[in-house]
């Protein structure tokens, strides 16, 4: 059963969730104000969490967003702790979402400079932070672990699709498909599925 997305009702504990969106609904928005609430809910470090996303230009404008909204957060609190009117007047405008956060978590003044001291180290290590592409994140991971496994530290990812999509559906077809009953690979064969159908295939997936 599908319900309406709640920001500041969200749960945050561990398990697996999806958040289904389509198309300019404000899937970055829900994404950033995930990761203000895991930061300053959760406590968590930014380098313990991984935003993934598919192209170097998603991630730039993610990076972007994520800071936006944790800095935007901070000035609130900030902005809370004064009680200035002056400053509200300079102070970027805040959202209904993040007005009800600052409701929920920003009424006490020992929890706002909690929070603050947090989105602060949050916001020193952005750049630093895991929010990049699959292809970026696999780079990284392979960099950090160069020398404990004694590889090279300047790692080139494989991107000649051409070369590479063959080498996946032989070994698909190896491990998957002759690993089944023999009736059942005669079967296939028969309804005319090949290695080089594979291998097609899989070329029209990787140029979509």
């Amino acid at each position: 059963m599908s319900s309406r997305f709640q920001p500041n009702q969200y749960p945050l504990n561990a398990g697996v969730r999806l958040l289904e969106a389509s198309a300019g609904t404000g899937k970055t928005f829900a994404l950033a104000h995930l990761v203000l609430r895991l930061v300053t809910e959760r406590k968590l470090n930014l380098k313990e969490l991984l935003v993934v996303t598919f192209t170097e230009a998603a991630a730039a404008e993610l990076r972007d967003r994520i800071g936006r909204r944790l800095n935007d957060a901070l000035q609130a609190l900030l902005q809370h702790q004064a009680n200035d009117s002056d400053a509200q007047s300079d102070s970027p405008p805040r959202d209904a979402v993040l007005e009800e956060w600052l409701a929920l978590h920003g009424q006490d003044p020992n929890t706002r400079r909690t929070l603050a001291s947090n989105l602060l180290e949050a916001l020193e290590g952005l750049e630093r932070a895991d929010i990049t592409t699959i292809h970026g994140f696999c780079r990284r991971s392979l960099r950090r672990q160069a020398l404990q496994n004694g590889k090279a530290m300047e790692i080139c990812l494989e991107s000649d699709s051409q070369r590479l999509c063959p080498e996946v559906a032989y070994d698909y077809w190896e491990h998957q498909v002759l690993a089944l009953p023999a009736d059942d690979v005669a079967g296939l064969l028969h309804a005319g599925l090949s290695v080089d159908q594979l291998s097609h295939a899989l070329r029209r997936l990787d140029s979509d």
